[in-house]
Parts: C-alpha cells; sequence; structure tokens
C-alpha cells in the first residue's frame, strides 16, 4: 500500500482526493434526488453517511499532500538557511578588516566554497525528490549483474568499497535511480565507517527476488532509529545522514527510488559489525554461475 501510495506522485494523489470529493458530491445530489422522489429514508442515510465518509477520506489525503510539502519547503528553508548564516559570517568578518591579508581572504574563500557546496548538494537532492514526488518515469532497461554492480568496488571517489557475493543474472531496473541509490548507500556507509573503516557491497538472490546490501564497520544504527532515518531531514545523533557532510535526503531518496521500482529497503545489523542497508527488488533472472570477490 505504501509502495502504491508513493508512486501515485504528488499530482496523483492531489487528483485522486479531487476525484474523490467529485464523486461524493455526485453521490449527495443523486441522493437528494432520490429524497424527493419517494425513495426510503434509510437507504438515503445510509448512502449519505457513504458520502460523509468518502469526503472525509478525500479531505485527509488533500491535508496529507499540503501538509507534507508545508513540511518539506519548512525542512530546507532551515537547512539552506544554516551554511548561508555561515558564509554571510564570514564575509562580515572580512568586511570589518580595513586591510585583509591573503590568509584571511583564503580561509573566507575556502569557508564559503565548502557551504556553498553543501549547499549545492542540498539543492540537488530536493530536486531528484521533487522529480519522484511528481511520479518521473523510469526508464527500465535490463541490467548484467555482475558487472553492474562490480564497478562501484572500482570507482575511487567511493573511498575503496569491499565486494561479496554478486550474483550473476539479469535485473530490470531504471540504470539511472538505481545507481543513485546504490552511490547514495555506499557514501553513507563510508560517512560513518571513516576512511579506514571497511565498506562492502554484495548481493544475494533468490526466487526471482534481488537482495542488495550494504555493510559498514561504523558505529550501526539503534533499533529505534532505524525506520526514522528514512524520513526526510530527519535529527538525530544517532541519523546516518546527519553531522558528518550529509543532506539528511540521501536514504529518503534511496527509499523513493526503490519504492517506485516496487521494492522495498531497510535496515538491520551488519557481520562487519556496524549497520547493513539492503534493499530487495523483484523481477530478477538468475544466471548459471555466481561470482565471489574479495
Amino acid at each position: 500500500m505504501r509502495a502504491a501510495w508513493s508512486r501515485l506522485g504528488l499530482r496523483g494523489r492531489l487528483g485522486l482526493a479531487i476525484a474523490t470529493i467529485v464523486l461524493a458530491s455526485i453521490a449527495f445530489v443523486v441522493l437528494a434526488i432520490r429524497r424527493e422522489v419517494g425513495e426510503g429514508v434509510g437507504a438515503v442515510l445510509i448512502g449519505g453517511a457513504i458520502g460523509l465518509v468518502v469526503a472525509f477520506i478525500a479531505g485527509r489525503l488533500l491535508d496529507e499532500a499540503f501538509s507534507r510539502q508545508r513540511q518539506f519547503v519548512s525542512d530546507a528553508s532551515h537547512e539552506l538557511r544554516t551554511p548561508l548564516t555561515a558564509i554571510r559570517g564570514q564575509l562580515e568578518v572580512l568586511a570589518r578588516s580595513e586591510r585583509p591579508d591573503a590568509a584571511e581572504v583564503r580561509h573566507v574563500e575556502g569557508v564559503a566554497m565548502v557551504e556553498l557546496t553543501r549547499i549545492e548538494r542540498l539543492v540537488d537532492d530536493m530536486l531528484a525528490l521533487a522529480r519522484l514526488d511528481e511520479g518521473e518515469p523510469l526508464r527500465t532497461m535490463e541490467l548484467r549483474l555482475p558487472e553492474y554492480l562490480r564497478r562501484f568496488g572500482e570507482d575511487p571517489a567511493l573511498g575503496g568499497v569491499a565486494l561479496g557475493e554478486l550474483p550473476a543474472g539479469i535485473l530490470r531496473g531504471d540504470p539511472e535511480r538505481l545507481t543513485q541509490v546504490i552511490r547514495n548507500l555506499l557514501t553513507n556507509a563510508r560517512r560513518h565507517a571513516g576512511p579506514e573503516g571497511r565498506v562492502e557491497l554484495s548481493a544475494v538472490a533468490d526466487r526471482g527476488q534481488l537482495i542488495v546490501r550494504v555493510d559498514d564497520d561504523g558505529p550501526g544504527v539503534p533499533a529505534a532509529e532505524r525506520e526514522r532515518v528514512f524520513d526526510r531531514f530527519h535529527r538525530s545523533a544517532a541519523a546516518r545522514d546527519r553531522g558528518s557532510g550529509g543532506s539528511g535526503l540521501g536514504l529518503p531518496i534511496a527509499r523513493s527510488i526503490v519504492e517506485r521500482h516496487g521494492g522495498r529497503i531497510w535496515i538491520e545489523d551488519s557481520a562487519l559489525g556496524g549497520a547493513r542497508v539492503a534493499f530487495e527488488l523483484g523481477g530478477f533472472e538468475p544466471g548459471d554461475a555466481q561470482l565471489g570477490t574479495a
């Protein structure tokens, strides 16, 4: 149910709510006409009650959609205010100096560039979520495993990713979006494992389902936080998107994309001692062999 609701997008949800209100209104009109021509009072009351319930549900759907949008704008404004305040503070310090030397200018430039990069990443993530909420269509293709997954272990930008078991076969999905999911999970794992920690990517196949797993040896995620870390801009000392340069949107984006593919994503304990973030997708066609790499 949650995945189907997510795939509707904001426009789809609003459309469903409006259509429900229209149908409820039509039901009221029909019931009023029947009452005038002598239909039984009991039938009118029952039909009217049904119409009221439907109208109430539609109203809740509309309220939820608008509430989510208002909350998103509020959270985004707060997140943008922090780096903008830091940049402004540095510029004000520089402005108070009558003759700033080169070292001061370089320091301010360095701080400003870090914060501007943070703003750019945040804006990119917000745009990605907006497109997902609008129901951007998936560009489904056949992805050949383990070749597709192996390239993440070869990407130096991810800080070194060990590869575990990688089943051979074909997965149908949007390569750009699924790459975004895996990169988000690997970047998040590296952030919490640290530069010297271990991050591992693996996958298992079972009866047409593919489970992709990202493990790390970092501090892990407490059981009470494992669902909430997928909330947008979630704030917590244990939240794995926060406090270390993350935008707070990496895991929510991953969940949205996985659910758009009809799958699910979750967090559990890792054999490495930290956390495992795993997601499951259907429609996997296994090959004849499996590849294991260290």
